[in-house]
């Protein structure tokens, strides 16, 4: 992560998993062309982006002594976003898995502004401007799942003992189950019906029309 333009933390995620059914270059490429023109405009910050995805398409080595080692795909995006007022973000592009990326936004996530670096805080009343952003998120892409936490991000909800990238992170591989069993810490999580129906609707939660549900955690914002 760029520590220039993010500073201190904790930072506040809100991610999603899309599966990627076209070449890294491309599908990085539509992801940022589709936030370019989204209703709560996104300014994106660098200035060679082309760039980024290229090194983003090459990715680097997971060991840079082994010449067959995995490579990792990843790519950070400075960009400037208005939730609750004009805010400084990383934006995460991953891949997780050979068909499963994950989109990422980093936030500064203390509750307390930090005038010294122009970031302010996340106050409880902000937060219902972030779940807006997760459900305009799902409106545009319609992903799997996504959700909202401090310093989690949807990787935390597979059933799996090792890092990313690895085939155990395959998009098919978030079931439903897993899905629930792993959501604590998230302050919310939106999964989408159309990959499998919940083994059971919690009281917290609600639809979101396109097979979204939408589910809730009663902990108050220092909590999750």
């Amino acid at each position: 992560m760029d520590k220039i333009w993010l500073q201190g933390g904790p930072f506040l995620e809100v991610s999603f998993l899309l599966e990627q059914e076209a070449g890294k270059k491309e599908a990085a490429r539509s992801l940022i062309n589709k936030l370019s023109s989204f209703p709560i405009r996104i300014n994106f910050e660098d200035e060679n982006i082309d760039g980024l995805v290229d090194a983003f398409t090459a990715g680097f080595p997971c060991d840079e002594e082994d010449l067959h080692s995995l490579r990792i795909h990843s790519l950070h995006l400075r960009i400037e976003i208005r939730i609750a007022g004009l805010r400084k973000a990383i934006l995460q592009v991953e891949q997780l898995s050979s068909n499963a990326l994950l989109a990422d936004f980093w936030f500064y996530g203390s509750q307390f502004d930090d005038p010294e670096h122009h970031q302010t805080g996340i106050k409880t009343e902000d937060l219902q401007d972030f779940e807006q952003f997760l459900l305009e998120l799902y409106a545009g892409f319609v992903f799997k799942a996504g959700g909202i936490s401090i310093e989690q991000d949807m990787r935390n909800l597979f059933d799996c003992q090792v890092s990313s990238p690895s085939e155990q992170y395959r998009f098919e591989n978030l079931s439903p189950e897993a899905f629930l069993c792993n959501s604590a810490g998230f302050y919310r999580l939106l999964w989408n019906e159309d990959y499998g129906m919940l083994s059971k609707v919690l009281s917290c939660s609600k639809r979101t029309g396109r097979s979204g549900v939408l589910i809730s955690s009663s902990a108050p914002y220092s909590e999750f």
